[in-house]
């Protein structure tokens, strides 16, 4: 497996640094990643790294406001800037890596970037995969709570609300002792705007996922603290137009790919892959 770094100027002008793992071989697919609120792209290592032994290459961003990327930490002007900086990360992939499928996995938040694009710009996608996805408000949550989120968000977006609660990543006490060591990622309050941006983009996927054409995959733990599994039930109920499968794994936590059923779940994951990388042609 070859790794190397790079960076491209996003919307704004922003600086996007991007992760490239390759296979020792020549690529049969691409696989582009899109990690979670307030951690970044470097913690896919081990993804990528199997990713790798099946041929694929891997690409993954950190987006604006993460890790090595530029930008105000955390900050987000428009939900638009992120899935055109994830854009950019597909051209370049398919610019560097020709005449392969494209694939797209989105977790957490980054389940939220991947499901968009896919919907706005996914034509040329092969699948998609999303991982402990962001795509419903937890049952219950009180409508005046989103309400004064929403404003806060727009008029007072630097606003802290809410913080990621580490020891519901995941249940490898490892895992959580390096995510919060980890100086990349943020361990300080999520601010209002990019809580915002989330909140409205979760809202229009109901209305919106009957359109999705891609072949997806979606995985999700039942224990998950995090993102409400009962959202990721949905996809395929609402998915009209192409193949839905979901898995629903029994008392895992947030991050399926660092929880001690990590194997199990990248099995599945590959598994359900590798006929869509058999005889495969890119789409254009």
């Amino acid at each position: 497996m070859e790794h190397s770094e790079s960076s491209f100027n996003g919307v704004h002008g922003t600086q996007i640094v991007y992760q490239v793992w390759k296979p020792s071989t020549n690529p049969t697919g691409v696989m582009v990643i899109a990690h979670g609120i307030g951690e970044h792209a470097g913690r896919y290592a081990h993804v990528a790294e199997e990713l790798t032994q099946h041929g694929i290459a891997v690409y993954a961003p950190d987006h604006r406001g993460h890790g090595k990327s530029g930008g105000p930490r955390m900050a987000l002007k428009a939900w638009d800037d992120l899935t055109t900086d994830l854009d950019s990360v597909v051209d370049i992939a398919r610019a560097q890596v020709p005449d392969v499928p494209v694939f797209l996995l989105g977790h957490s938040m980054g389940g939220a970037i991947a499901l968009s694009y896919a919907l706005d710009k996914g034509s040329h996608l092969k699948a998609l995969v999303l991982s402990a996805p962001a795509v419903k408000l937890a049952t219950g949550t009180p409508k005046i709570v989103v309400t004064v989120g929403k404003i806060l968000g727009r008029f007072l977006p630097w606003i802290p609300v809410e913080k990621v609660n580490a020891s519901a990543v995941s249940r490898d006490p490892e895992v959580v002792r390096k995510y919060e060591a980890d100086p990349m990622v943020h361990h300080g309050m999520i601010p209002a705007g990019i809580a915002r941006h989330l909140v409205l983009t979760m809202e229009s996927f109901p209305s919106r996922l009957p359109s999705l054409k891609v072949p997806t995959l979606v995985l999700h733990g039942n224990a998950d603290q995090l993102t409400d599994v009962d959202g990721s039930r949905m996809i395929p109920d609402l998915v009209t137009e192409t193949e839905c499968t979901l898995h629903v794994y029994e008392g895992l936590y947030h991050e399926l790919f660092n929880e001690p059923e990590k194997k199990q779940v990248l099995g599945d994951f590959t598994e359900w892959l590798a006929p869509r990388l058999a005889n495969s042609v890119a789409t254009p």
